[in-house]
């Protein structure tokens, strides 16, 4: 699989090197040490108010030893404060993060929550302004925090998404916190570290705590020689804990400027190579000084070989989108195949396609099932995803998902309830019988859609080629019919009880005709429906008048299926 693969570590990082937004970064971290230089330097300072608007956090005056110490997202909560909540999900309920950095985003609580606010704002303009966050050291890990807390806050459907850049910082988090970053589709790309192998900070918690600290986002991993960038944490980790230099002063200001001088790494490669894959991947090593070009060794023979193996997955992973593309524009074919079965269906000696599929007459009827169970499957797996998403995530997929999921629910469900009914079903919805999927994908609309008062004009119109708004409505019908048959062998209280609920059900009914929420298709002699309405009026006691015979007696369902039919 290797033999055509290339990485492009190599090309990123001398993009991010010839591009304004990391100079810039740098160029804000250098003003706000000059804001005020004979004072203790301040949390965070707007450096720039546009285009782009920079955020730069300063360097505490503190040491660092001794701060590796994490603390629970959950201990978080239960001091009251639950900012980083929204992280979480059902894989990934908890979450650690660096008590140092946290203790000083708390220290400032309100300052950065009027400027989150401001940020939030200015990004609903016509032309919202890129916003870049930057810090050094221990600044970088709040910086870091306050852009996860920012995205939370952003509409990224229209924002701008903001970049934060951090400059030899410590991690932040561990394996738990990359987890939950990652359920966010979006935000890895939001987040570029740059870490020189002659700064000792970004390694300090990693080796006093080995095993706690996990990276995420993109780390440019840079060297005199050169640089590269990376996104597999367990690389990033053996690479960052490699750095033995005690230099305490590491201008990143001078390693920018000599880096962006050269366009690209030009490495002798003596070895013999075994791929293109190998060469990009020793050319990377070489770039970020682990690598001198005469040190082959076993320990980088392996680590030549897990960094394949994680371009190879990412490959995969890229592989699996686009067959995930595909798959959705199968569902569409199935979808449509659909359509057309209940448009041929809509004869009156059929009685509209749920009964044709209850019935299984016809040999299209089990390329109906087949097609049935193919969507179920691929909706099923679909909502799965995206309730396993963090909220916020989750509900931007739930909007973008939701009319697909509306129409799919509505036509496939009826299919499904034809199967449980037929095979002697009882109280699909009561007793726990309907898929949690269709339960979902309901909640979620009724959470973006509110009902209509009255239906609108164009509503009415095209009500003819509709589908029942309600999915269970047929289960409905099923229970109702066996409520009739209840009335007719029941003893007393079994009747009486029967019959309330039939009236009930037939209220509901010319409810929902007066909002035409219902498919005329339903008027179908041969209809499940139409069968009920006369096994009801058998039993119900007589004379009886009601909305719903009264409307059915004076045949209004063909201007009801027109549009033009006006209820009182």
């Amino acid at each position: 699989m290797t033999s055509n693969q290339f990485s492009s570590g190599l090309e990123s990082a001398n993009f991010v090197l010839t591009s304004d937004p990391v100079h810039q970064a740098w160029n804000a971290i250098e003003k706000q040490k000059q804001i005020n230089p004979n004072a203790e330097p301040s949390l965070f300072d707007e450096i720039q108010p546009e285009n782009p608007t920079i955020i730069a956090f300063g360097t505490p005056p503190s040491s660092l030893s001794g701060q590796e110490a994490l603390v629970s997202s959950s201990s978080l909560k239960e001091d009251n404060f639950a900012h980083f909540e929204f992280l979480c999900n059902k894989t990934n309920p908890n979450f650690s993060l660096n008590q140092a950095a946290i203790q000083l985003f708390k220290s400032q609580y309100q300052e950065l929550l009027q400027l989150k606010e401001k940020l939030v704002e200015n990004s609903k303009s016509r032309t919202p302004s890129l916003v870049i966050i930057t810090g050094q050291s221990v600044g970088g890990s709040v910086a870091t925090l306050f852009t996860l807390w920012l995205l939370q806050g952003l509409n990224l459907s229209k924002a701008k998404r903001p970049l934060c850049v951090t400059f030899g910082s410590p991690l932040v988090g561990d394996e738990q916190l990359r987890q939950c970053v990652l359920k966010f589709s979006t935000w890895k790309s939001c987040f570029l570290h740059i870490v020189s192998n002659q700064d000792p900070t970004p390694q300090l918690f990693i080796s006093r705590k080995p095993g706690a600290y996990k990276p995420f986002g993109t780390f440019l991993l840079c060297s005199a020689l050169g640089c590269a960038c990376f996104e597999d944490p367990d690389i990033i980790l053996e690479q960052l804990v490699k750095t033995n230099s005690q230099n305490q002063e590491c201008h990143y200001g001078n390693i920018l400027s000599d880096l962006k001088c050269k366009a690209l790494c030009n490495f002798s490669t003596e070895a013999k190579l075994d791929s293109s894959l190998q060469a990009c991947l020793i050319t990377q090593l070489q770039a970020i000084g682990i690598l001198l070009q005469q040190q082959p060794s076993k320990e980088i023979d392996s680590l030549i070989v897990r960094m394949k193996k994680h371009e190879t997955k990412l490959l995969i992973q890229k592989k699996k989108n686009s067959d995930s593309d595909k798959k959705l524009n199968e569902m569409k074919v199935h979808m449509a195949f659909l359509e057309w079965y209940k448009k041929e269906s809509r004869q009156p000696k059929i009685g509209g396609y749920y009964d044709r599929y209850r019935n299984q007459g016809n040999i299209s009827d089990v390329n109906v099932n087949e097609f049935k169970k193919k969507l179920m499957n691929y909706w099923e797996d679909s909502v799965t995803e995206v309730e396993n998403k963090p909220q916020i995530e989750g509900a931007h997929f739930r909007v973008r998902w939701l009319w697909a999921g509306t129409n799919y629910r509505r036509m496939v469900e009826p299919l499904n309830i034809a199967d449980y009914y037929k095979d002697g079903g009882k109280n699909y919805k009561s007793e726990g019988k309907r898929p949690k999927h269709f339960i979902l994908l309901e909640k979620w609309l009724t959470g973006v859609v509110k009902p209509e008062a009255t239906p609108s004009k164009s509503k009415r119109e095209s009500v003819g080629a509709s589908l029942n708004e309600d999915s269970c409505f047929w289960a409905q019908v099923e229970e109702a019919r066996i409520l009739c048959n209840l009335v007719k062998n029941g003893s007393v209280d079994e009747k009486e009880r029967a019959l309330q609920e039939l009236k009930n059900f037939e209220a509901d009914v010319y409810s929902s005709l007066k909002n035409y929420a219902l498919s005329p298709e339903i008027f179908l002699e041969k209809s499940s429906f139409m069968q009920w309405l006369k096994e009801y009026k058998g039993v119900v006691e007589q004379p009886y008048s009601s909305l719903l015979l009264d409307f059915m007696k004076e045949r209004n369902d063909q201007a009801y299926e027109e549009g033009t039919f006006i209820f009182p």
